[in-house]
């Protein structure tokens, strides 16, 4: 999942809802679990795309972001809304935008760009936030968080002038999670690569510094821009976006020199304490970085992090659980490494395997149309009128009835991932 909260953990596939209800299966569930050939997975992804594309284009409202979740048992939405999650409605929006060239999803990634960057704030530092930062007070464990609130309440944090923004749930700095700066930019920056439209060049170049703002030297990125704790999911999603911004534009010296830290400082912790949330972030950006360099020491990271992420016992516990999030992951893994020597075929062959097997159940979680009731494990079923209304929608899982912006979004970027695999291959 995307990120939420700083995490000193590591972590795999957390469940969505505190309580599963494992009376529920999804109808369709049941009869997709069988092993699915490639050339019928093939086609089912081309309309199982078509089919969540719809779906988000008709859950973006009218102030750009995204209907955010639903629990059809309750009728109702449950979850607090997260901005990082919103911001990847778009991000996956313009992925397949830059796949399919659709000009469908054109004005929904618009709005949402819109959206993103009135939600937007400026964060230049004062010169009291570089001295806290260089003296750890506001990292320290006790009485930060009333030192952070009472600092920000007479706006001693942060300038109001800089041309530097963050991403914000609610413009205010203490919900301005980080990861969300990084999935807007690149939001724009798929946009921009489908489109060549320079309209928000603006809102790019502000959140590149803005993301710049939230580095931490020799350490990642900074969860939240009042502290300087890090977090996988956005260390993962920072290097990425910047990934993105290289292959794109040309780089100035110290924007070289930081992605160059990145490369090497994130390759090896994260090489050192492998994580699920970084895994599909980091794999998607080494790639980028590959593509740009042609440095082996990127095929080595992706190859050691699939091997790594395919050995985790976390496949099993979610084997009931959407599990798009690393399939991203490997889905690029799998594309980096096609047609290298002989030595990777083995390797190849369990990441195809291992895709295969959770697309499958993957793909049965997708709501389809006209669908309005869900299998009981005991042969009964429930009638839920709303699911029609959320055709396209993926759900939680096999016997959680609940669909959330981000499940959908990851599932669609998997689909684009093999898709654009499958064409390359036929064209070799």
């Amino acid at each position: 999942m995307l990120a939420d909260r700083p995490c000193r953990c590591v972590i795999a596939f957390a469940p969505v809802l505190a309580a599963p209800r494992p009376a529920l299966v999804v109808t369709i569930g049941i009869a997709l679990l069988a092993v699915t050939p490639a050339s019928a997975s093939d086609t089912a992804d081309q309309k199982g795309m078509r089919l969540a594309v719809d779906y988000l284009l008709g859950a973006q409202r009218p102030s750009g972001l995204f209907a955010y979740d639903f629990d059809f048992l309750e009728g109702k939405p449950k979850e607090s809304e997260n901005i990082v999650r919103q911001a990847a409605g778009a991000y996956v929006l313009a992925e397949y935008y830059v796949h399919a060239r659709d000009e469908h999803v054109r004005g929904a990634i618009e709005a949402a760009l819109t959206a993103l960057d009135a939600q937007s704030l400026p964060i230049g530092k004062s010169p009291l936030r570089s001295l806290l930062d260089r003296i750890g007070l506001l990292s320290l464990p006790i009485g930060r968080s009333k030192l952070r609130v009472a600092l920000e309440r007479l706006d001693f944090l942060y300038r109001p002038g800089t041309d530097a923004k963050v991403v914000s749930a609610d413009r205010r700095y203490a919900n301005a999670w980080a990861g969300a700066t990084p999935i807007a930019l690149l939001a724009e920056l798929q946009y921009h690569r489908a489109s060549s439209d320079g309209r928000f060049a603006g809102q790019r170049a502000a959140w590149l510094k803005g993301l710049r703002a939230l580095h931490v030297p020799n350490r990642g990125f900074r969860a939240f821009p009042y502290s300087l704790e890090g977090s996988p999911y956005v260390d993962g999603q920072g290097w990425l976006a910047l990934a993105f911004y290289a292959s794109a534009f040309s780089l100035d010296e110290s924007l070289a020199a930081l992605l160059t830290e990145l490369d090497g400082n994130l390759m090896t912790r994260y090489g050192r304490e492998f994580s699920f949330q970084f895994y599909h972030w980091g794999t998607m950006a080494a790639a980028l970085r590959w593509k740009r360099t042609s440095d082996e020491r990127f095929v080595q990271f992706i190859r050691a992090q699939a091997q790594v992420a395919l050995d985790q016992p976390a496949w099993t516990r979610a084997r009931f659980e959407n599990t798009c999030a690393p399939l991203e992951g490997l889905a690029t893994a799998a594309a980096v490494l096609r047609g290298r020597d002989d030595a990777e075929i083995a390797l190849r062959r369990r990441i195809h395997a291992r895709i295969d097997a959770e697309m499958t159940k993957n793909r049965a979680l997708q709501i389809q149309p006209d669908q309005t009731r869900l299998q009981l494990a005991d042969g009964a079923y429930r009638s839920l009128p709303r699911l029609r209304d959320f055709s396209g929608a993926f759900l939680a899982g096999l016997f959680e009835p609940y669909t959330r912006i981000d499940l959908t979004g990851h599932c669609l970027s998997v689909m684009v991932k093999l898709a654009g695999e499958h064409q390359r291959s036929s064209q070799r």
